[in-house]
């Protein structure tokens, strides 16, 4: 086959194992490369014998190693030691451990951006999580008012939504715009317990915007996004009962830190990557600093928790 049979099959066969379009791209610009080059050389040997077969290539990257797109980056080695440094100025210069420790959010943040992806969407819905909690911890630690302001993290699955190209994802979106603002509308003007419950209706346009998609180093596996799914409402149900029954939107809300600890967790013993524990401090870090901070009044010595980070970070190494 020509080269450009060979790519359209190799193409195909990754979208059959689940590839998304980002790691689609970068592979099959990756083998065309490889062909140019093979050409230069002038060698007869038919593709299929020179690179593998389209379909045995496609189904070692999904089984074997994860297909990784992160570039080696010193600025991300070094996030956590600059997020101390920063954090430690904001801290013993303004006295500001509490909300200074956002800036160890600069991490995962820097790791989004040291992926390379065709699509700015892609790095727009990367960011729509920290940018929903810097919005939800500011009217928080401003107002004081952290219930109803934790829905500002439906933005999250809506702007998945919204990332689709065609009508039916415009339906999903708008219905996750509709569904909230009754809820919100409710709360003040129609107020009972649990009337957090119409954010329930969420779940329909969320299951059929394809939300719940569990993507790994551009592979998808639908039995972890089922699970993961069930994960995530549970920990929804939690936050809604308990907010609802006893008034600790905050800090119960740090509860949702766990879910990019599980996600981590099963991405290491499912896709047999090799994350560090270092990656897992930050979460960690911030739950036991807010726990320590809202439960002993001690935000000026529960920023102790952060060098969590940079010790085990030097301990791993």
């Amino acid at each position: 086959m020509n080269k450009k049979e060979y790519l359209n099959e190799l193409e195909e066969h990754l979208k059959n194992y689940s590839f998304d379009d980002d790691a689609i791209d970068d592979i099959i610009e990756e083998y065309d490369m490889m062909i140019d080059e093979a050409n230069e050389e002038m060698t007869d040997e038919p593709l299929e014998d020179l690179l593998g077969s389209p379909k045995e290539i496609a189904k070692n990257l999904r089984t074997t190693e994860a297909f990784k797109h992160a570039k080696d980056n010193k600025i991300v080695a070094l996030s956590p030691f600059l997020s101390a440094i920063i954090f430690f100025v904001l801290g013993f210069g303004f006295d500001l451990w509490h909300p200074g420790w956002l800036v160890f959010l600069l991490i995962p943040i820097t790791g989004i951006f040291s992926v390379k992806h065709h699509k700015v969407k892609t790095y727009v819905i990367s960011m729509i999580p920290f940018i929903s909690l810097l919005i939800f911890l500011s009217i928080g630690l401003i107002t004081d008012v952290w219930h109803p302001t934790w829905t500002v993290f439906l933005l999250i699955p809506a702007s998945s939504i919204f990332a689709g190209d065609n009508e039916r994802s415009l339906l999903n979106g708008a219905l996750f715009i509709i569904i909230p603002v009754i809820y919100l509308l409710s709360y003040y003007f129609f107020p009972f317990q649990f009337n957090w419950m119409i954010l329930l209706l969420l779940i329909f346009p969320a299951y059929d915007g394809d939300v719940f998609t569990f993507t790994i180093n551009g592979v998808r596996n639908q039995r972890l996004e089922r699970i993961s799914v069930l994960v995530l409402f549970a920990l929804a149900v939690i936050y809604g009962v308990f907010g609802s029954l006893y008034g600790i939107w905050h800090p119960l809300w740090i509860i949702f830190l766990l879910f990019p600890v599980y996600v981590m967790i099963i991405s290491k013993r499912h896709f047999k990557e090799t994350i560090p524990l270092v990656a897992f401090m930050p979460f960690v870090s911030i739950i036991l600093f807010i726990l320590a901070g809202e439960l002993f009044n001690g935000y000026y010595w529960s920023w102790l928790f952060f060098l969590l980070i940079p010790v085990v970070a030097i301990l791993h190494d």
